[in-house]
């Protein structure tokens, strides 16, 4: 499976559905897809393995960013991605709901804490794996190699 196929596949229709059926988990998922994205659009590097947290996971925030610029006055890496990979749980200025809840995306709740809407998060996260499937990559890139083997 090439990596855009696997953006097609995993993170745009398989997210889709633990986002309808398991919301809380869907953010621990989107964070970690943040920082994928992000290692795509890193063309300077070609180990996958070998491409920095930090430097992927700002990279990715920037096509996040360019689905709605609310998005760059959180700290998303620190309060929702470290947060969920080391605890299952955001820091402390981050509210995680779903849009049934009635509340609204990047609102604030009585706590002062942002309201990240489940289903709206991931809705700008499909916008962003899009901007990546739109891209088109050198014939040598590692978008352009086996990334993953099914069975």
């Amino acid at each position: 499976m090439y990596p855009k196929e696997f953006i097609n596949h995993v993170l745009i229709n398989e997210y889709k559905d633990i986002v309808d059926r398991h919301a809380y988990l869907s953010f621990t998922l989107i964070a970690i897809g943040i920082e994928f994205l992000g290692k795509c659009m890193l063309t300077s590097k070609q180990d996958w393995n070998n491409i920095s947290p930090d430097t992927a996971f700002k990279e990715g925030m920037k096509l996040l960013v360019d689905a709605d610029g609310r998005y760059s006055a959180l700290d998303l890496k620190d309060e929702l991605r470290n947060g969920l990979a080391h605890t299952l749980l955001p820091k402390s200025k981050i509210d995680l709901c779903e849009v049934k809840n009635g509340e609204q995306h990047f609102g604030t709740n009585k706590y002062g804490q942002t309201i990240l809407l489940a289903e709206i998060f991931y809705r700008d996260f499909v916008i962003a794996c899009k901007k990546v499937l739109d891209t088109t990559f050198p014939d040598s890139d590692k978008m352009n190699k086996d990334f993953l083997r099914t069975s």
